[in-house]
C-alpha cells in the first residue's frame, strides 16, 4: 500500500513539474512574441497555428462591447500591411499581470495589454496549444478601443 501511495505521489509531483515547466516555456515564448511584435518582425505568423482564431473585443464609444472574429487570412494580411505604419509611429504594446493557467490540454495566458498612449490597459488572452515540440497560439483575444473593427467583414 505504501508503494502505491508513494507511486501516486511521485507521479503527481512529476505532473506538477511538467505543468510548471510548460507554463514557463509558454511565458518565455510569449515574451519572445512580444519582443518580435514590438520590433515589427516578419516572423509573427510563426507563433500561431494555421487558421488561429483571432478575436477583437471592441469597447464601443456609445458604451458596451462588440466581439469581432477576424478571419486568420485577413489578420495576416493586415499584420503585413500595418507593420510599416506601426513602425513609423513606434507603436508598441506592453503587457502586465501575466498569468498562465492550464486550459484543458492547452494553456491560457491572460494579461493586461497596454497599447501605446494608453494609461490603464485592456484585457487580453492567448490560448497556447502544443504543436510538435512547440507551443503555438491557437486563439487570441484582445480588447480594443479601435472603432474601425466594428465595420470588419
Amino acid at each position: 500500500m505504501k508503494k502505491i501511495i508513494l507511486s501516486i505521489f511521485s507521479f503527481g509531483i512529476l505532473c506538477l513539474g511538467a505543468m510548471a515547466n510548460d507554463a514557463a516555456i509558454i511565458k518565455e515564448t510569449f515574451n519572445k512574441y512580444v519582443n518580435d511584435a514590438n520590433n515589427y518582425s516578419t516572423n509573427l505568423p510563426n507563433y500561431y497555428i494555421k487558421y488561429a482564431k483571432i478575436i477583437r473585443v471592441v469597447n464601443k464609444k456609445q458604451g458596451g462591447q462588440k466581439v469581432i472574429i477576424i478571419p486568420y487570412d485577413r489578420y495576416l494580411k493586415e499584420l503585413n500591411g500595418h507593420s510599416a505604419l506601426a513602425k513609423a509611429v513606434r507603436y508598441k504594446n506592453t503587457y502586465t499581470n501575466i498569468k498562465v493557467t492550464r486550459h484543458g490540454e492547452n494553456y491560457k495566458l491572460s494579461a493586461t495589454r497596454i497599447p501605446r498612449n494608453d494609461k490603464k490597459g485592456l484585457p487580453c488572452y492567448f490560448i497556447y496549444t502544443k504543436q510538435g515540440d512547440d507551443w503555438k497560439i491557437k486563439e487570441e483575444s484582445m480588447t480594443t478601443n479601435v472603432q474601425a473593427f466594428l465595420s470588419a467583414k
